[in-house]
């Protein structure tokens, strides 16, 4: 494959016109993203919702349409092909119109949707080789297109950095003013529009999507897999059998940073598997049939160990949306070895596949793992909360504090922890059935003399907040403050303020000096007052984009407007500290 053939503008242009032919569909989409980046860098608003659909519809659907052109330029019936094309189009747009409705996504949305993209990213590459032995020309054609992608990148690459130091060079050289949008606009050209262009057009057709032949391997890229890939392979798995050697002496259960380790090395011994594949099956070359047969073997009590790691961490702390995908990849993993063993490293095409299948399978529909996950916390929270007597939902602030306490003390920690999770993963609504909105999750901690510290923990932050002031009307001064209290409330719900400011600046010094000190004046101390709930209710975990305004706190005398604060409230609701910065406003 000739990559660099024909590297000139009119050899760019050539390639254009023929990635326009091929994947006409593709070609356009990038076309529209690129214009709408343009657009948008240019000061466009099209409003959140539709700037999010027409960024990540013609990303993903340039992409859904290079797969189903490379499945359907085979098809005998142009109606068949068409039709096809049309139907799964049709979906994509639908189910992109959907999520774009959303200001931000769920964890269940999340992952379907990421696992969605994975998924059709992978079927680039094996869409047209499902067919029993196919698996030298699927080598042969993903080998071409992994290329084909890092030559598109690099070339975009550096047409970009290029381009950039042209256009440096002129403001340099010409005292142009040249504005920083067009460093945007090149990009959006060179790397949305001309590389995948690019890549397109390398993507293998005709003869060369279906090539037979076994390719000769050079004394490089044998020294590279021989030198690099064997080493370190070798290295994990005697690191994890030394670890493996020292838990059974001790009689110990492993640790659950194991399972890094043991998914580095499946993932090293698949690529070489994957990498040596036409080599595994010729003549000779003892050594990479050797290792390729062993490897699979050998991966198999690693995996177990793996799977005792896993098992620990969900018997000591339950379930979680990323240790329930750890134990199905663990599973998986386990199924591919086996295959590998039994099958001789034969039809390698099936270990992408398979791995795409079982991906949408566990993120996309009401069996995935999220909603399971979901499900099971919140019946295990609720069953809890029943056997203590409670029957009427939702609990209260008040009512879960109490629960916390009269409760088992490792089952209020278990519960609070679930709770905790559902809401920062999965949202407020997640457990709106059971608690209230007053209630404060999360901060359960039971100490070794036996009391029970229950604390409220809330931050905000604003960084655009300096770029934008203007100062108020009725004030002359502003000074910039940054201030930590520990103090005692009177009462429960308000929350004294009191700090001292020794400089005050300009509001243009403010903003444009990096030391905002002007001249030094008398220290002058600041007393303000904030209601509790209001500093937990702008948390923007626990509630995120309810409010993202700075706050504002005013005594008559002066304002402070605050950026960024972090509240911590103790457990007898009347010790606080307060972390704040912001800009305090003086008449």
């Amino acid at each position: 494959m000739a990559i660099l053939k024909k590297l000139s503008l009119s050899g760019l242009v050539e390639r254009f016109g023929q990635s326009f032919r091929r994947f006409p569909l593709a070609m356009l989409l990038m076309v529209f993203l690129a214009c709408f980046l343009i657009y948008l860098n240019h000061g466009g608003k099209p409003g959140a919702k539709w700037e999010f659909f027409l960024i990540f519809y013609p990303a993903t659907s340039a992409l859904l349409a290079v797969a189903l052109s490379l499945l359907t330029e085979d098809f005998k019936s142009r109606l068949l092909a068409i039709a096809t094309q049309v139907v799964v189009h049709g979906m994509w747009l639908a189910a992109s119109l959907y999520l774009s409705q959303f200001d931000r996504f769920s964890i269940p949305q999340l992952l379907a949707v990421s696992a969605t993209v994975v998924a059709i990213g992978l079927a680039v590459f094996l869409i047209c080789f499902y067919r029993n032995g196919y698996d030298l020309r699927f080598w042969n054609f993903s080998i071409r297109t992994v290329l084909s992608v890092a030559a598109s990148v690099a070339i975009g690459g550096i047409l970009t950095l290029g381009l950039f130091a042209l256009v440096e060079s002129l403001k340099l050289l010409f005292s142009l003013h040249i504005p920083d949008t067009v460093f945007a606009d090149i990009a959006s050209v060179c790397m949305v529009m001309l590389a995948p262009a690019l890549f397109m057009n390398l993507i293998p057709k005709g003869e060369d999507k279906y090539l037979d032949a076994a390719p000769e391997f050079s004394g490089f890229s044998k020294g590279v897999v021989q030198y690099l890939f064997l080493p370190l392979l070798g290295l994990y798995m005697i690191t994890l059998y030394a670890y493996a050697a020292k838990i059974l002496m001790e009689w110990s259960l492993p640790v659950g940073g194991v399972s890094y380790l043991v998914t580095g090395s499946m993932v090293l011994m698949v690529l070489l598997i994957y990498i040596t594949y036409p080599i595994q099956h010729q003549e000779g070359n003892k050594l990479f049939k050797l290792v390729t047969c062993l490897a699979p073997v050998l991966m198999l009590p690693l995996l177990a160990l793996m799977t005792v790691a896993i098992q620990r961490r969900l018997g000591d702390y339950g379930i979680t949306v990323s240790r329930l995908y750890l134990l199905v990849f663990n599973l998986w993993c386990y199924a591919v070895c086996l295959w590998l063993i039994f099958t001789r490293n034969k039809r390698i095409w099936l270990i992408p596949a398979s791995f795409a299948a079982i991906l949408l399978f566990i993120s996309v529909g009401p069996q995935s793992i999220a909603n399971v996950t979901q499900r099971q916390l919140l019946k295990e929270a609720r069953t809890a909360f029943e056997s203590s007597g409670i029957k009427r939902f939702p609990l209260s602030g008040e009512q879960y504090d109490q629960w916390l306490k009269k409760a088992d003390p490792k089952t209020a920690a278990a519960i609070d922890s679930k709770l905790d999770y559902l809401q920062t993963d999965f949202g407020f609504n997640s457990i709106r059935n059971l608690v209230g909105k007053d209630v404060i999750t999360g901060t359960y901690v039971k100490t070794g003399q036996g009391d029970i510290i229950v604390t409220t923990n809330s931050n905000f932050f604003n960084s655009e907040l300096i770029h934008d002031v203007e100062m108020p009307q009725g004030y002359h001064k502003m000074s910039l403050v940054d201030f930590y209290i520990e103090g005692v409330m009177a009462n429960h719900s308000m929350v004294p303020i009191h700090f001292k400011v020794a400089n005050r600046v300009e509001p243009n010094e403010a903003i444009e000096n990096d030391d905002p000190v002007v001249s030094p004046l008398d220290a002058v101390e600041y007393q303000f007052e904030v209601a509790a709930k209001e500093l937990i209710e702008r948390d923007e975990e626990r509630n995120p984009g309810v409010n993202v305004q700075p706050l504002l706190v005013e005594n008559g005398q002066a304002m402070l407007m605050i950026d960024r604060y972090s509240f911590h409230l103790w457990h007898d609701r009347s010790r606080y500290d307060l972390s704040v910065s912001g800009i305090l406003f003086t008449k």
